[in-house]
């Protein structure tokens, strides 16, 4: 299981031993890392290992945990046989940091530094073109912020979560299974480990642990329900809730995090256990109480005051984008209109021309290959841009009239360089204030979101379900 000591701010050294992951502190300066991108043997769970690409010989990869403030430097080498780069999920960072801009040739070293100026759950996967092949590979690792109360808790745990399309040897299959339009495992995992082998959860009774999710997946939602226990779920996508709710079950789509605390009410010696809907795949956490009983531990999270963007419900929107599918486009298309694809990222760097990626159908016959995504009936790079300026709100209206496949999708957003309020779901305000970087868009629904560029440049809004966004669903906002 991923933990996070209290009170320690360090370079990381990342072990793993029996599935658990472990730290210890370097002597060098806080807030500076280094990580080496390269293929590794990963074993899931006894009698099943597969190659992975990893971000310091794991998956997840090395975590990264500064304090809110830091100034953080990324170094490394790029020991793949193939082109990267990484992106900061959800950090409010430089242009020219964010990630899709640059290019990390195999053999080259790379160096990332910025300011992180809000804690939270947030993480960093590869963003080069095509995407999912990357991050479904397992270049991605948590990126963790801390709050001062973050160390009152008795535990801190980030549980990343994932899923994987293999054979009984671990072989990675290729394509989509038959009737999927998008790429989903056959074996899900908790910290890159399916169940037997998912590190449990100790709790003494009496104590108070923070829990935070991340999925990794890359078309997989995860339902998670706990048993004998209720979440209290206080941040979503890294941003603190001012009305935090309980509940006992929590969905996150791909992109997407949540940050719960859970009591220690159980009874010593007894099992619990915090499980996917599809437990059977894989993603099953054990909770085990030892013998012993602590002070009841109470809440240190503090609800922030509201930031509600005043007289956002009844504005108009300033865009609306119209997210849909469809199936008229051939592979050659693909391959031609990706082939003249740059995109400029800003800061001076200019992304360079990626594929589109083509899923193969496989023996089970895939229909991906033959699909494409769209934002207002156009594909990514033929998207427009949305213009908007430095320091002023913006309304979008996300509109998902994606109904007419057999398969209704669903279309979670994520934009890069900001975060946005919910401020709307099919005209009815949501229940409680929320900010998010990444939110679901349900088959024949919409939401409306508002939000503020403060960093000049072109930034990403894409689908992060990743065969969506390599297939199309992309565009940039373009702020000046």
């Amino acid at each position: 299981m991923i933990s996070i000591k209290k009170g320690i701010l360090f370079a990381v050294v990342l072990s793993v031993v029996g599935g658990a992951f472990y730290f210890s502190t370097l002597q060098a300066k806080a807030a500076e890392f280094k990580v080496d991108i390269k293929e590794v043997e990963w074993e899931i769970r006894p009698g099943l290992t597969t190659k992975v690409w990893s971000y310091g010989g794991s998956v997840p990869g090395m975590p990264i945990v500064v304090k809110k403030g830091d100034t953080v430097r990324i170094s490394g080498t790029n020991n793949l046989p193939n082109a990267t780069n990484i992106h900061w999920h959800g950090l409010t960072v430089p242009n020219d940091q964010d990630g899709p801009g640059k290019t990390i040739k195999p053999g080259e070293s790379f160096n990332y530094s910025f300011k992180v100026n809000e804690s939270g759950t947030y993480w960093y996967h590869s963003h080069y073109r095509p995407v999912l092949d990357q991050v479904d590979n397992g270049l991605y690792a948590p990126f963790i912020v801390k709050a001062p109360e973050d160390d009152l808790y008795s535990g801190d745990h980030v549980l990343v979560l994932d899923d994987w399309y293999l054979d009984v040897n671990g072989n990675r299959l290729q394509g989509t299974a038959r009737g999927d339009m998008e790429r989903f495992g056959n074996v899900e995992t908790v910290n890159g480990k399916a169940s037997p082998a998912v590190e449990p959860l100790v709790f003494h009774k009496g104590e108070l642990h923070k829990l935070r999710f991340i999925n990794a997946s890359t078309a997989a939602v995860h339902t998670i329900k706990i048993s004998g226990h209720k979440f209290c779920v206080t941040h979503t996508d890294g941003h603190p809730l001012v009305e935090p709710y309980e509940t006992d079950a929590i969905t996150l789509s791909p992109g997407e995090r949540i940050d719960a605390e859970v009591a220690a009410t159980g009874e010593e010696g007894k099992s619990y256990v915090i499980e996917s809907e599809r437990s059977e795949l894989g993603i099953k956490i054990p909770i085990n109480y030892q013998a012993g009983q602590v002070a009841t531990v109470g809440s240190p999270y503090v609800p922030p005051q509201s930031r509600s963007i005043p007289g956002i419900d009844n504005r108009t929107p300033d865009f609306t984008l119209e997210l849909n599918s469809v199936m008229d486009m051939t592979a050659k298309e693909q391959s031609s209109n990706a082939a003249n694809a740059p995109m400029s990222h800003g800061g001076g760097h200019d992304m360079a021309a990626m594929s589109m990626p083509v899923m193969p159908a496989n023996e089970s016959g895939s229909m991906a290959s033959m699909m494409r995504w769209t934002i207002n009936g156009k594909s990514y790079p033929d998207t427009e841009p949305l213009q908007v300026k430095l320091d002023q709100v913006v309304k979008i209206r996300l509109w998902n009239k994606d109904v007419t496949t057999a398969e209704k999708m669903d279309h979670p957003i994520h934009i890069h360089g900001t975060a946005f309020q919910i401020v709307s779901l099919n005209g009815r305000k949501p229940d409680r204030e929320t900010w998010k970087d990444t939110v679901n868009v349900p088959a024949g629904e919409y939401v409306d979101i508002a939000f503020t560029m403060t960093n000049p440049g072109t930034w990403m809004l894409h689908c992060h379900i990743l065969d969506h966004e390599d297939g199309g669903m992309m565009t940039s906002i373009v702020a000046k």
